[in-house]
Formats: C-alpha cells, sequence, structure tokens
C-alpha cells in the first residue's frame, strides 16, 4: 500500500497561493501556465479534442490561468511548429470547447495572438517585417510592409481578438517579444524605417500601440496581456534598459492588464537545463519596479518553493511554471493537499516538450507518458488492475522504474532488482555532465515513488534467472537496458580503449591524446569529449556525420557544441572508425560514405567509387559509446514464466521510449 502523503505544508507555498486581482478578473492562485505550442492542431491550425484535453487537464491540476500557445492572426503570418490560426470563425467552435473545458475545471483561459514576421522556419509563405532587413538567425530577407499592410495586420489583431472573446476566454495576450513581429517593429536591429513606423523609439513603438489600442477595442472587460522581453539578448537589439522603457509606454496607456516577462530574440526561448533555474525572474522584478501593473516572472521556474519565494521577494506578481505543468498537470493539486515530494518535476532536457514539436509532432514529456495524450491515457496508471500478480521487475534505470512505479499504482505486488548501489541506471552517469546535471532529478523522483508506493526495492542483487524465480513472479518485467561493448572496429580487448561512461565517471584517469569515436548520435560521445578535455587531454571528438550528437535536440546540442568549443576540443566530421591499430598506437578511418560521381557527355551516371583512403589518428586513448542490449535473461526465463521486455533490452533507445515503453507496457499487466 502507498505510504502517507508526506510533503511541505500548503501554508509554506502562502505567497503563490493567494488569490490575485487582474484587470476585473480574479485568480484562485498565482502559478499560470503560459503560452506554449502543443501542435495538438487539425489540419485548418485549430484545436483539437486533444487539445481540450491537454489544457483541461492542466486547470484542473489546479492552474489558476493557462494562456495558449501563439495563434497567428492573418495569413501573412509563418506558422511554424503547429502554432494556432485565428484568421477567421471557422475556429470559433474550437475554441468554445476549450474555454469551456478550462472553466469547468476552475481557471481562467486567455488565447495569445501575435504575427511571426520574419521568423520563420523556411515554410512557404511570405516574410513580412518593419524592414528589409535579415536577421541571422532567421536567413531570409522579409518584404518590408507598407502602411496599408500594417493596418490590415493591426485590424487582423482586432479581428482575432474578437473571436477569442465571442468564444468565452476571459481575454487575449499580444505576443510582443520573442522576436515576432511586434518585436520586429521595435528593435532599431531590424526597424530602420524612414517613416512614421520607425525613425525613433516614438515611431518604432507606434505599431506595438495600434495593435494595443485595437484589442482594447476588442476586450472592453476581459484581461489584455503583453508578452515582453526582458532583453532581447541579441547584440544590436533591445537591451534590458530598451525594454523598460517600453514596458513604460505600454503601461502609461492605459491598455494593459498584465506584463508577461520573458527573453530573447532570435534563438530559443526555451531556456534548457544549462541555464540557471530562475533564469529571467531578474528581468521581472526590474519591470515591476518599474511600471504599476502586475507582473508576471518566467524561466525554468520548476519548484513551488521557488515560486513562492519569488512571489514573496517582490520579482513578480504570479509566476509561470509551463514546463513543470507539462510534467507534472497535478502541480498545484499537490501543493493544496501537502503532498509537494510527488511532484513530478522538470528536469529542463528539452527533448519532447519542445524536441517533438520540432519533429512536427505534438507536445510530450520525457518521464510523464501521458502529457500530450490526456484524452486516451489519462488515469490509466492509478486504474486498478483486475488480477493483481506477482511483479519482479529486473533493472532500476528510467524503464525498470517507471514499469514497477504503474504497477504498484495499479495494485500489483512489486520487487524490484538492480545489480547497483542506487537507482537510476545510466542516466546517473550522463547526469555528471556539466550543465547535465538535472537528468538525475527525474530518477530520483521515480525513485522517491516507487518506494513510497511500496515496491521491494533490492540493490547489490544480481539477478540470474535461479534469483529471479525465487520470487516466484508471476510476471517479470526485463529493464536490464544496454552495456557498452567492445565496437566492431577495435578488435581485442586492449586497456586503452574505453567506453564512454567510464570516462564520464572519471575512471580511469586519462592523460595525452584522447579520439574519442560517436556512433550514438546522441549526447554520449560529447559528454565523455568533455570530461577528457576536464582531465587536461588533448581531445578529438570524431564522428561519421556532419557533426557530433546529430540526434540531440538543436538547444541541447547548441549548449554541449559551445562547451566542447571552449574546451579546446577539436570535432572531425565525416570520419568512420576503421580499425584501432594497437601496436602502432593509432586508429585508422576513413571518409564517411563519400561518393563520387563522374557523368558522360550524355549527362549520364557512367561510373561512382567510394573514398577508400585511409587516415591515421594517433591517440594514447580512444573512447567509444558503441552500446549492446542485455538480453541473457531472455532466453532463461521465457520457457518458465511469463516475461515481458521494456527499455533497452532489445534496442538501445532515448530516455523517451524506455520510459513511454515501460508505462505502455505496465497499464496493461
Amino acid at each position: 500500500m502507498p505510504s502517507p502523503i508526506t510533503g511541505r505544508a500548503p501554508s509554506a507555498f502562502a505567497p503563490v497561493l493567494t488569490p490575485l486581482r487582474i484587470g476585473a478578473a480574479t485568480l484562485r492562485n498565482r502559478i499560470v501556465v503560459t503560452a506554449h505550442t502543443t501542435h495538438n492542431i487539425d489540419r485548418l491550425g485549430h484545436p483539437t479534442d486533444d487539445d481540450v484535453a491537454y489544457h483541461a487537464e492542466r486547470a484542473r491540476g489546479g492552474a489558476a490561468m493557462i494562456t495558449m500557445g501563439l495563434a497567428a492572426v492573418h495569413p501573412s503570418s509563418p506558422t511554424p511548429y503547429g502554432i494556432y490560426r485565428n484568421f477567421d470563425d471557422r475556429i470559433r467552435p474550437r475554441y468554445e470547447a476549450l474555454a469551456a473545458a478550462v472553466h469547468e475545471n476552475g481557471g481562467l483561459v486567455l488565447a495569445q495572438l501575435g504575427h511571426m514576421g520574419a521568423r520563420t522556419d523556411g515554410g512557404t509563405g511570405p516574410a513580412w517585417s518593419a524592414s528589409q532587413v535579415s536577421h541571422h538567425s532567421w536567413g531570409s530577407m522579409p518584404h518590408a510592409m507598407s502602411a496599408a499592410e500594417i493596418r490590415t495586420i493591426v485590424d487582423a489583431f482586432k479581428s482575432a481578438a474578437g473571436r477569442a472573446m465571442a468564444s468565452g476566454f476571459d481575454g487575449v495576450e499580444i505576443s510582443a517579444g520573442h522576436g515576432l513581429l511586434l518585436n520586429q517593429f521595435l528593435s532599431p536591429l531590424t526597424n530602420q524605417r524612414d517613416d512614421a513606423y520607425g525613425r525613433d523609439d516614438d515611431g518604432r513603438f507606434r505599431f506595438c500601440r495600434e495593435v494595443l489600442e485595437a484589442v482594447r477595442e476588442a476586450v472592453p472587460r476581459g484581461l489584455v496581456a503583453v508578452r515582453v522581453n526582458g532583453s532581447d539578448e541579441a547584440p544590436g537589439s533591445l537591451t534590458q534598459r530598451m525594454w523598460l522603457d517600453i514596458d513604460q509606454r505600454i503601461a502609461e496607456t492605459g491598455l494593459a492588464d498584465l506584463l508577461n516577462v520573458s527573453a530573447n530574440f532570435g534563438g530559443s526561448v526555451v531556456p534548457t537545463m544549462a541555464a540557471p533555474r530562475g533564469c529571467y525572474l531578474p528581468y521581472a522584478r526590474a519591470v515591476r519596479a518599474a511600471v504599476d501593473l502586475p507582473v508576471c516572472g518566467v524561466g525554468r521556474i520548476t519548484d513551488p518553493a521557488m515560486a513562492a519565494q519569488a512571489v514573496a521577494d517582490g520579482d513578480a506578481d504570479l509566476v509561470g511554471m509551463t514546463r513543470a505543468h507539462i510534467a507534472d498537470p497535478a502541480l498545484v493539486r499537490k501543493i493544496l493537499e501537502g503532498r509537494t515530494d510527488e511532484i513530478r518535476p522538470c528536469i529542463g532536457c528539452v527533448q519532447m516538450c519542445l524536441g517533438e514539436l520540432e519533429r512536427h509532432r505534438n507536445v510530450k514529456c520525457v518521464y510523464n507518458a501521458v502529457t500530450g495524450r490526456e484524452r486516451v491515457a489519462r488515469d490509466l496508471d492509478t486504474r486498478p488492475s483486475d488480477a493483481p500478480r506477482r511483479v519482479v521487475v529486473v533493472g532500476g534505470g528510467p524503464a525498470g522504474l517507471e514499469a514497477a512505479r504503474v504497477s504498484a499504482l495499479r495494485g500489483h505486488d512489486v520487487t524490484l532488482l538492480d545489480e547497483r548501489a542506487e537507482l537510476g541506471g545510466a542516466v546517473r552517469v550522463a547526469a555528471r555532465t556539466d550543465g547535465r546535471e538535472g537528468l538525475v532529478d527525474a530518477v530520483d523522483w521515480l525513485g522517491n515513488e516507487v518506494r513510497r508506493l511500496g515496491v521491494d526495492v533490492r540493490l547489490r542483487q544480481m539477478a540470474d534467472a535461479r534469483a529471479v524465480l525465487k520470487f516466484e513472479p508471476s510476471v517479470v518485467v526485463l529493464a536490464t537496458g544496454a552495456s557498452e561493448a567492445t565496437p566492431p572496429w577495435a578488435g581485442e580487448d586492449d586497456p586503452r580503449v574505453l567506453g564512454a561512461a567510464d570516462v564520464v565517471a572519471g575512471r580511469p584517469r586519462l592523460a595525452g591524446t584522447v579520439v574519442v569515436v560517436d556512433d550514438s548520435d546522441r549526447t554520449e560521445g560529447m559528454s565523455a569529449a568533455l570530461a577528457a578535455a576536464g582531465q587536461g587531454c588533448q581531445v578529438q571528438l570524431l564522428t561519421a556525420r556532419p557533426g557530433p550528437g546529430e540526434l540531440v535536440e538543436p538547444e541541447v546540442r547548441h549548449d554541449l557544441l559551445v562547451r566542447l568549443r571552449d574546451a579546446g576540443v577539436s570535432i572531425r566530421p565525416s570520419l568512420r572508425a576503421v580499425r584501432w591499430d594497437p601496436a602502432a598506437g593509432q586508429l585508422l578511418c576513413r571518409d564517411a560514405e563519400l561518393t563520387t560521381m563522374t557523368f558522360n557527355q550524355r549527362g549520364d551516371a557512367a561510373a561512382a567509387r567510394v573514398a577508400q583512403e585511409t587516415l591515421a589518428v594517433p591517440a594514447d586513448h580512444v573512447v567509444h559509446t558503441w552500446t549492446e542490449p542485455r538480453a541473457e535473461l531472455l532466453d532463461e526465463l521465457a520457457a518458465q514464466v511469463d516475461v515481458r521486455v521494456v527499455g533497452d533490452v532489445l534496442h538501445p533507445h532515448r530516455i523517451e521510449g524506455a520510459v513511454h515503453g515501460a508505462f505502455d507496457l505496465a497499464v496493461t499487466l
């Protein structure tokens, strides 16, 4: 049976549990879900039933206000990552369903409105902006808008706001930051006009003011929020001081009820786990001191204690805990019930909340398999089993922990065996990389949960078939994962050939020249290269791809590449390891699958050859990322007991594949 509820009393979080009056609305607490794309859209760019269920779940969990992700207000706006399209009244039935669902669960709901301008992912359609200026982050030359086109977009904002209000929304948020069209007019970097919409600060603010006026006319009694930047954090664009002047201008119009303070102009607006928690709160504090409007603070606020402290310290009047709600939509309810120890933490990995959008799929969470599937998967993990069973889980990594957690929640008698001294598997090693420490939070939570739920956890337990069968299981879940193995190019065992996990873990000590071979296209090779460089070695990182870590989300990959550059690691792309020559101390490599075509005079392909030139790379140590599944127990147990397999046992996965697969298995037991 689950242990008693533990955690800090609700009184410890009083600053964020106190209601807040904004305009004509009262928020039941000060924790909100800010605008973020979900990609839960139909072919028209309208919210689907999955989107309704997704937002309703966050309101059901206690969030005071939910702002939907950006809705483009006009067809001239690019719509990357599946953002909504609020172009005409066809969106109203879907808006109405979503507003009703959020209201039914006690929350307020806003529609965020905007225009991407020149911030495009290269899709079809025009790229409109203030001036014909190409910002390096976007790589396209936009069309400089005419005065008539500006008027068209102002009217489009008004119409979009009117549709949201007619559909039952409590208000709207105007997106004026994040490098979108309004930001492009406000910034001297992208606004080089010499008409009434440029020239000076007054001119650059004019478009924003006209949008505010039009939106307020369509929202006479509802909330009007404005999402601003604390700073553009881009050379030549708006500084913090310049944004504070803009914030004061917005406040002086008397048209806005709330300022929501974020940051960034040209890059990702979502800070990764390498960013400090609460990274944008100093901006919010400065805005709050400068204007007489409520201010929302954001930026990796993942802990309720941090949220409460931010409000108590005067950093903000309310806080956005958006990714925290993607990880755990019941966050506020758990605070109110004194169950803070049960809150599933957001680790900032961006692998699915942002990564899935970049793969043109809907929002999900690495460690919450229900996120994005609320309509079909909600409560599956807590639905009692019709026939409780004796379940033995072998392996205490993410897959094994999730299988044990869900099995215990559903009423099974669960024992978990792991050969290590602590739970978490390879994730604990990965978390030793600078900037990746947050990974450990998720396995710590899973470990706490399985113990709270009464799972019999047995560590340092070598699980052969005999050891497993002595527990008399009715079902065995194999989650033994994969282990580092000698790669095909390494030949016989050589102490100079090491696995990446050992290097990241700091064993053995390295010296001299180190060559890291990235065979996984994930973070392991980059982490090992950083670890070797940290020991003072001269490090080369080889990959057969155009670059290392090509399966890693761009934001995380960028963080690691910057660290590699600063650590002096030499990256050598398009090289494939062929053979380690222990006698010569050289790794022999070839160009990776480069093919040269020659053509005859008619233009037909006449011949092709693969480059065979071999390059010898000297090394004192060679580090690999090669892993192979650990499936030994499968054959031993299959004839004697019901065996199920999750995680890397048959094929190495990313973490989300292991966790989601374990969830899907456990809800069927």
